[in-house]
């Protein structure tokens, strides 16, 4: 095997290796943050904002509601 073989084969296990671990470093970052409670109510927060537009989601409210108000009535 010539030099520069090798040192081609070196340069692609380097480049794998590379993002190996700069995904486990991410992964690592993303475990930390996801424990922070403030980041939490956030991403809670997106995510009830994102789902009630939705008619489904909607609809689904207006009878919790109705419900609600039938329970209070009784």
């Amino acid at each position: 095997m010539t030099a520069k073989k090798k040192q081609k084969k070196d340069g692609r296990l380097r480049g794998i290796v590379r993002a190996i671990e700069s995904a486990g470093r991410d992964a690592d970052l993303a475990r930390r943050s996801a424990a922070d409670p403030a980041f939490r109510r956030r991403v809670q927060a997106d995510r009830r904002g994102a789902l009630s537009s939705f008619r489904a989601v909607k609809d689904a409210l207006a009878d919790r509601e109705k419900i609600q108000k039938a329970k209070r009535k009784s």
